[in-house]
């Protein structure tokens, strides 16, 4: 077996950013389930297993200057783009390794308050699944969280053969990793075209499979066509990991903890009737149909009185992530369309667009101050878990951050001149990732050089032989790129703009 051990080499893994994995989100996951979280206001030592491009590890490490961040990827090219955007982010706080896991495990590192994996547990083997575990046990501080996702069942059942069937078509050509796919693509589709009874008793797999034209080619490369691919119930997951002493904690994902958007009563009422709560978790999966689980798990834990609980709850902070003006009080569930309480919450985003607020400010805001604690709580919850809030530092830490924060986003920024990879800023506030495109960057990046936005941005794009696309469509003339960057810039100056330098990011 060669050093790849069966997985995809041949093209780099995209550079996305995880929000799950920042610290102060994997804290609230954590403290909604009762059980003290790591201090990340503290110093503290942070893993990531697998890192990929190093991207989500980069951004951490900017947001969290006062930690120390390891992180590994057994391909060599990524670990290369990783420490180079560190390096010229100038950020002393973050190592990285090339390693195997085996090779990770030897290396003398500290103990970690967290460790993440985001994703590769389902595409490794057995061994390398049981060298992970090894790591954590060896690693982990007493006290500390895992963060793990995977490819879960049932949610994968109907559609795991159809992985497989791209995966053996792509084994018989020795085409380069983006032809294969090509062809396997294509070749399913006839398969489906020809109404096989595969497809036929799956009518769920047309749309699945019409999603999976459109993904980006590099995702699914690691995605579908690895040797090694596996989805776990529950249950699985949680055994491996008894070997390292890890007790399930909750999900990261926040929406999974208010059941009422993710279960219908009936559901609610069979899951109240089973005591073990790691059967319960695996029958939730059924009545949710589980694709993708992110776990937490801790090695030992702190449990929180209620009285705790809450106090710690009414501390923590939030800010707004968006424009109030985009929040949509229809939002889709597992349970189907929920119309959130508008009397509820257009209070709470009003005041959060004003500033940051904790729970207990809220509780005591004019605007606010007549929901109850259970309702406060459950809109916060919710709110977060869709993207539009996000917990938050208070005002002298975001300062303190500011100058890692500023170095990081600068270096993205350069690289935005070239290409759109890197579609992720960094928040000193949030202590995580916040979206920004190229063309925000861009604009940004024109800002800090005191140039006229628009023309910087149209002298790139020109140079580069390239064409703002409007409606789908590129745009002839110079005078039409102008005028429509004009307009976007417009739009991202009274809007977008104030957003993020609320965040932090200018």
């Amino acid at each position: 077996m060669s050093w790849t051990e069966g997985y995809v080499s041949e093209v780099n893994y995209t550079s996305g950013f995880y929000g799950e994995l920042s610290p102060l989100k994997l804290g609230l996951a954590t403290l909604i389930k009762s059980i003290q979280p790591p201090d990340s206001s503290q110093e503290f030592t942070y893993c990531e297993l697998a890192c990929g491009q190093g991207f989500t590890t980069n951004i951490l490490a900017a947001t969290y200057p006062h930690a120390q961040f390891y992180a590994n990827d057994f391909n060599p090219s990524h670990i290369a783009t990783a420490r180079d955007l560190a390096a010229k982010a100038g950020m002393k706080n973050i190592l990285f390794f090339d390693d195997s896991f085996e090779e990770f495990l030897e290396r003398d590192l500290p103990q970690f308050e967290f460790i993440s994996l985001h994703g590769i547990y389902s595409w490794i083997s057995a061994k390398n699944r049981q060298a992970i575990v090894n790591f954590i046990r060896r690693n982990l501080k007493v006290g500390g969280l895992v963060y793990i996702s995977y490819n879960a069942l049932p949610g994968w059942s109907a559609a795991m053969p159809m992985q497989a069937l791209m995966l053996r078509h792509g084994q018989h050509s020795s085409e380069p990793i983006l032809t294969r796919i090509e062809q396997a693509l294509n070749f399913t589709g006839e398969l489906l075209e020809a109404n096989a009874s595969y497809f036929a008793q799956n009518p769920i797999l047309k749309s699945r499979y019409e999603r999976l034209k459109d993904q980006n080619r590099y995702y699914l490369a690691h995605e579908y066509f690895n040797q090694e691919w596996n989805s776990f119930y529950f249950d699985e997951v949680a055994k491996e990991l008894e070997d390292a002493k890890l007790k399930y904690v909750g999900s990261a994902h926040i929406n999974d903890h208010i059941d009422t958007v993710n279960l219908s009563p009936v559901a609610q009422e069979k899951l109240a009737k089973i005591s073990d709560p790691i059967y319960r978790e695996v029958v939730r999966d059924f009545f949710v149909n589980t694709q993708f689980r992110r776990d937490i798990f801790s090695r030992g834990s702190l449990g929180l009185t209620t009285q705790e609980q809450v106090k710690k709850l009414q501390e923590t902070r939030f800010a707004l992530l968006v424009n109030p003006a985009n929040i949509k009080f229809e939002q889709q569930f597992s349970v189907g369309e929920v119309k959130l309480q508008e009397a509820i919450y257009q209070p709470i985003c009003q005041v959060l667009a004003e500033s940051p607020q904790t729970l207990l400010q809220l509780q005591n805001h004019p605007k606010t101050s007549n929901i109850n604690l259970n309702g406060l709580y459950q809109a916060l919850m919710i709110l977060t878990g869709i993207g539009y809030i996000h917990p938050a530092v208070d005002e002298q830490t975001c300062q303190q951050r500011k100058p890692s924060t500023d170095a990081f986003n600068n270096a993205v920024k350069a690289k935005a001149i070239y290409d759109e990879e890197l579609s992720f800023l960094a928040s000193p506030l949030i202590g995580t990732g916040v979206v920004v495109n190229r063309l925000e960057q861009l604009f940004l990046l024109a800002k800090s050089y005191n140039q006229d936005a628009v023309q910087f941005v149209w002298q790139i794009l020109a140079s580069q032989g390239k064409k703002v696309v409007k409606d789908g469509k590129p745009l002839e003339t110079e005078e039409e790129n102008i005028t429509h960057l004009k307009t976007v810039y417009e739009e991202f100056s009274q809007g977008r703009l104030l957003t993020l330098q609320k965040l932090g990011i200018d």
